[in-house]
């Protein structure tokens, strides 16, 4: 007879259920699977495109700079749109030069499939040229003020832009971009004219064309926003600041790559210096993966006429297991047990039953032992990790201690390299004369000025170091070369260049700690400490913080470590936290 609380009505719903979610799982996992393989592999393929792509824009960009470049560098273009003609004879002279200059130079005065225009500042009389023989007499007159002035100025550089109607007369192109450029005098540093040159911008779009797909859309975009370039025609020279948001949140990513995974978008971002733009690609997961979604409903439901199948049998198979078991349940009713955590059963009863004990209490001793083995074992790695630390260390205060008589050798101070080699024998023998790992305050601070002493010798005396040590402190035993890292960090990252700056050391005993303050008033970053220990991390050259907060914390424990702060313009304090120790 079949109880509600039976083991065999338990078991065939435990395995009917388990099968259930099992077969569930595994159809959302495979396509999750399924999709984050393909989608990998799609950025990868996507990036590697957009790299050929971004070559292909920085060449044709090549193209317009050296067009830019030969016009501004041309006394032909500049004599014919600036110098004064009073007859007819003059003014054909001038044209004839021009002619004759354009031919020789004609490779490097066009960029393919566009024209250029050499202008005389509007208002002042001078006069133009274009490439576009047709149309050569129409030319816009607030080219220089509309898009070429910022904030009452004009940039000496090459500026790209958009316009949907500014050439709509002049070029045979559906959509268009811009290249501008102020011509400057060299010899007295002032605008006499400007070049333009009008690109055909299906040209542009052809350097990414054959990467575009169903999902895929690719853009380039200005920094106020402009829409340059698109395979969307409809957005050419339209301003989207959103998209302009999401091409910049994805170029400051790694590799350039950013995944909504709510909105199932990735988007792909470079920056282009050069066209003051971004290329971006976004990647509509659910466009671009229709197929696979396809496949899953598939899948789904195979699997749920073999789960059908699958219940059927574990109905009979259930009942096949169970049934020596209740036999079983029916030997131990007449026995009774305690906790069997802490005891082991007894081993009588029937012979499932004395099979079932005597594993159960050998796999007992067994994890008793296992447990002892593993405790022993932890205890023995925690003093690996410490050892490690202090490895990690030694060897790197040694190394850049090295470098620093290497630098001092190649600038031929000859008449200090003695004095410079007795400090470095000081360091050695204080830093790895010895195996322990700790040393006395004043121990640490004479090894510090050995150190101190090459760097100056190195870099100079404008930086200085400053020391303010409580006497009782001198005696107290710190871990040794926990004090020199900060040191080197503010020497090599704090004053960039020929700065002067100083650097003070504080130690000195508050309640029941040994506090080491090191402050410097060098360039300081930004005070979100979280940023600072991020940046400080990666700027120890080698020994990080977390380095060495993880050594105090093995040495001492979770109250003892590191804290830093710091700002921009105003420095950075690290403050160390230790017990105190007498030596």
């Amino acid at each position: 007879m079949l109880r509600k609380n039976s083991i065999f009505i338990k078991m065939l719903i435990l395995m009917l259920s388990g099968i259930t979610i099992i077969s569930f799982v595994l159809i959302v996992a495979s396509s999750n699977i399924a999709e984050r393989i393909l989608l990998n592999q799609v950025v990868r393929n996507a990036s590697a495109n957009m790299n050929i792509a971004k070559d292909e824009l920085l060449r044709y960009n090549d193209q317009v700079v050296n067009a830019m470049l030969q016009i501004n560098s041309s006394h032909e273009f500049k004599d014919y749109i600036t110098k004064p003609a009073n007859t007819t004879l003059e003014q054909i002279n001038l044209a004839i030069t021009l002619g004759r200059y354009i031919d020789v130079y004609k490779e490097y005065l066009s960029p393919e499939k566009s024209h250029i225009i050499v202008s005389g500042l509007p208002g002042e009389g001078g006069r133009h040229y274009s490439s576009n023989a047709l149309k050569w007499d129409k030319i816009p007159q607030d080219i220089v003020s509309t898009y070429m002035t910022t904030d009452r100025n004009i940039p000496n550089r090459i500026s790209y832009h958009s316009s949907p109607d500014l050439f709509a007369e002049t070029v045979p192109y559906d959509n268009y971009i811009f290249a501008t450029k102020p011509l400057v005098d060299s010899s007295t540093g002032l605008m006499y004219g400007y070049a333009a040159v009008v690109m055909d911008e299906q040209n542009i779009k052809q350097k990414y064309n054959a990467y575009i797909a169903k999902g895929i859309h690719i853009s380039l975009i200005s920094s106020d926003g402009t829409i340059l370039s698109s395979s969307d025609k409809d957005s050419i020279s339209k301003r989207d600041t959103e998209q302009l948001s999401l091409a910049t949140q994805a170029a400051s990513q790694q590799d350039g790559v950013w995944t909504e995974s709510e909105d199932k978008e990735t988007y792909i971002s470079y920056h282009l210096p050069e066209f003051n733009a971004y290329l971006l690609e976004e990647i509509n997961q659910r466009a671009a993966f229709a197929p696979l979604y396809s496949l899953s409903a598939e899948i789904f439901k195979v699997v749920s006429v073999v789960l059908v199948v699958s219940l059927v049998f574990v109905y009979f198979l259930s009942r096949r297991i169970t049934h020596p078991l209740n036999k079983l349940v029916k030997t131990m009713k007449t026995s009774k047990g305690d906790n069997l955590i802490f005891h082991p059963l007894e081993e009588n009863g029937s012979y499932e039953t004395n099979i079932l004990a005597k594993t159960y209490n050998r796999l007992i001793k067994e994890i008793d032992q296992y447990t002892e083995r593993l405790v022993h074992e932890e205890q023995e790695r925690r003093k690996a990790d410490l050892n490690a630390l202090q490895m990690q260390i030694n060897p790197h205060f040694l190394y850049n201690t090295l470098s620093s008589i290497k630098y001092l050798s190649k600038m031929h101070h000859t008449d200090q390299v003695d004095q410079t080699i007795d400090s470095l024998i000081s360091l050695l023998q204080s830093t790895l004369g010895s195996t322990e790992d700790m040393v006395t305050v004043e121990t640490e601070i004479e090894s510090l000025k050995h150190y101190v002493f090459i760097n100056r010798i190195r870099y100079g005396e404008q930086i200085g170091v400053h020391y303010e040590i409580a006497e009782d402190c001198r005696q107290l035993l710190v871990p040794k070369l926990i004090i020199q890292p900060f040191v080197e960090n503010a020497f090599f990252h704090a004053y960039p260049g020929n700065v002067s700056g100083n650097i003070h050391i504080f130690i000195h005993q508050f309640e029941e700690n040994l506090i080491i303050e090191i402050m410097d008033d060098g360039v300081g970053m930004k005070n979100s400490e979280d940023q600072v220990n991020e940046k400080r991390r990666h700027h120890l050259s080698g020994i990080g913080i977390s380095n060495v907060h993880g050594r105090i914390q093995l040495l001492f424990g979770p109250p003892y470590g590191v804290h830093i702060q710091s700002e921009e313009g105003y420095g950075t304090a690290v403050k160390i936290t230790l017990p105190v120790h007498p030596k």
